[in-house]
């Protein structure tokens, strides 16, 4: 998303690694297993490593942004409470284990969570890592701790839910109560998009300054297996091991430095030139070309959760009120073409937010629209839409005119506009296409519901729960609700999935949400997106992940033949 605008999310993943191979190999290559298992612990430690980021971040706080490329950066820098493996399995991070009922850390009623944390844990400057912090991190982001001057947070899902906390006298567990059964919890203390924040450091500024100070981009006290040397806008981003990092050996190496590069041409030259050990979320477009690198491995999860979709914004007049409109314009989408065109192959066919990543979520027999250009034609006469001299649809002094938008600089992107502008111009809907860079998009645009249809990537992290895309709570600033679809049967679907923890019934539910996707249509799913990477020969340990901060959610453990990184 790029992607993704992440949603917070526990996964069952199965194997898509047969799937992957076929599409990898349409290109002529074979992608690389990520699994644990293909770590190595026999390393020398040292030496740097040069990771080129296709965009820009544009915060690196906690909670500050769900970009994909500050993501990136964020898992290097900090450490959350759980975190996701190379397989979607989340692992005891900085707490001592994974609440459960059997451990006695959830209630009986599920209302109620114990978390337990390390002993001894300090910040980068060598300050206490306890419980008072986790007090004050939920507090921040749910603005209780000065409603005056709000932190404007990713998300709040979950987290609006709890009610209040206690924290023990020795500060190293804390119990969070709820309004209301929620089981997608830990989920939402996974990875670094949720990581504590050191109250010592950010209590002496208002929440509202703490978006706009220099720690947005340059944080001075952190808690990962790195920090922050140097952050240079439009450049580079350098971090170096942290010598109080909690997991001891770790890291391996001593410098990560993330490059910004211009676009996806400049990646290519560099691994062509041998000066990068790594770069992901790379241009399908140019594979062949990746695959002629004899330095370097083509790789990608093979359990992806990724999908590629398009949203409507409710506050257009005509997209939020007529659904014949958005039933039409899902109907004249040429999947197939997205795919084999834009993704040169390199996507599954996928119709709903639930790739076979999930169990329960995925609907093999979800009702996916038909491509039928003829009957949204028809659709569209049916509800007063008739064909102007001028080639397009006009109802009174309205017109189907709207503005298509997504991340700027993206290939396989910029073949999906063209393919659907061009299959909505045939049904008489005019679209001008606006694009803008990473940070833009997913910040003022999005955020601000300055767009009428706007294209990205998503996954869910570790959980199916997908609440935060349509949730009538979700809305900006309190969510990524950007389209601000606000549907009341939705929200007692998402409740009620949240509160269910057998697989098949929850499964149940998320069909009943599928129903409403697909037929009062807030999104189009275009496909879904295995995300590719290289990586150098001579490093070790490069393992994306199928959800979460993919590239680098096993940071801590790259790591170079010899410790020296071969770039």
């Amino acid at each position: 998303m790029f992607k993704k605008p992440k949603a917070r999310s526990l996964m069952v993943a199965f194997s898509l690694l047969s799937v992957l191979i076929l599409l990898l190999s349409a290109c002529g290559g074979t992608p690389t297993s990520t699994a644990p298992g293909n770590t190595t612990t026999n390393v020398t430690k040292g030496g740097t490593w040069i990771d080129d980021l296709f965009e820009e971040p544009d915060s690196l706080i906690p909670n500050g942004s769900q970009e994909t490329f500050s993501d990136m950066v964020d898992q290097a820098i900090w450490a959350p409470l759980f975190y996701g493996d190379t397989q979607g399995h989340i692992q005891a991070g900085i707490a001592t284990e994974v609440p459960t009922v059997a451990n006695g850390d959830i209630s009986s009623d599920s209302k109620t969570w114990k978390f337990k944390l390390r002993p001894n844990l300090v910040w980068s400057d060598g300050q206490p890592l306890n419980a008072d912090d986790v007090d004050y991190t939920w507090k921040l982001w749910t603005n209780k701790l000065d409603p005056a001057h709000k932190f404007t947070p990713a998300f709040t899902t979950g987290f609006n839910l709890i009610t209040g906390a206690d924290v023990v006298i020795d500060k190293l567990s804390f119990t969070l109560h709820l309004s209301r059964v929620f089981s997608p919890f830990v989920s939402m203390w996974t990875d670094y998009l949720t990581a504590l924040m050191p109250k010592h450091h950010f209590s002496a500024m208002t929440p509202d300054k703490i978006l706009g100070s220099t720690d947005n981009l340059n944080p001075s006290v952190t808690s990962g297996p790195f920090m922050m040397y140097e952050s240079k806008l439009g450049d580079h981003y350098t971090v170096v091991k942290n010598p109080k990092y909690y997991q001891s050996g770790f890291p391996y190496l001593d410098k990560v430095i993330f490059r910004i590069v211009a676009n996806q041409d400049t990646i290519l030259k560099d691994l062509q030139s041998g000066t990068i050990d790594s770069s992901w979320f790379l241009d399908v477009t140019k594979t062949p070309a990746y695959q002629r690198l004899k330095d370097y491995k083509l790789t990608a999860n093979p359990a992806p959760a990724n999908f590629e979709a398009f949203y409507f914004n409710f506050k257009n007049p005509i997209l939020g009120k007529d659904r014949a409109v958005r039933q039409a314009i899902a109907m004249s989408i040429d999947h197939q073409a997205l795919i084999d065109t834009a993704r040169r192959g390199q996507a599954t066919a996928l119709c709903t937010d639930h790739s076979k990543a999930f169990a329960p979520g995925y609907q093999a027999d979800a009702p996916c629209p038909k491509l039928d250009p003829t009957g949204a034609a028809s659709l569209l006469d049916q509800a007063g839409w008739k064909m102007g001299s001028d080639g397009y649809r006009h109802k009174g002094s309205q017109t189907l005119d709207f503005q298509y938008s997504t991340t700027a600089r993206n290939l396989w992107r910029a073949d999906d506009e063209l393919i659907i502008q061009n299959s909505l111009k045939t049904l008489g809907i005019k679209i001008t296409i606006q694009n803008y860079p990473g940070g833009t998009f997913f910040g003022p645009i999005l955020n601000g519901g300055k767009f009428d249809i706007a294209e990205f990537e998503d996954a869910f992290t570790y959980d199916p729960d997908d609440s935060s895309l349509f949730a009538c709570d979700q809305i900006p600033p309190n969510g990524g609700n950007y389209g601000a679809y606000c549907n009341p049967q939705l929200d007692k679907l998402f409740a009620q999935e949240q509160a269910t923890t057998d697989t098949a019934a929850r499964q149940q539910v998320f069909n009943q949400i599928h129903q409403i996707y697909l037929t009062d249509f807030p999104m189009v799913v275009l496909y879904g997106p295995p995300d590719i990477a290289m990586v150098k020969n001579g490093t070790q340990n490069y393992a994306p992940g199928p959800m979460g901060a993919q590239e680098t959610v096993n940071i801590w453990q790259w790591a170079c033949q010899n410790g020296k990184c071969p770039a």
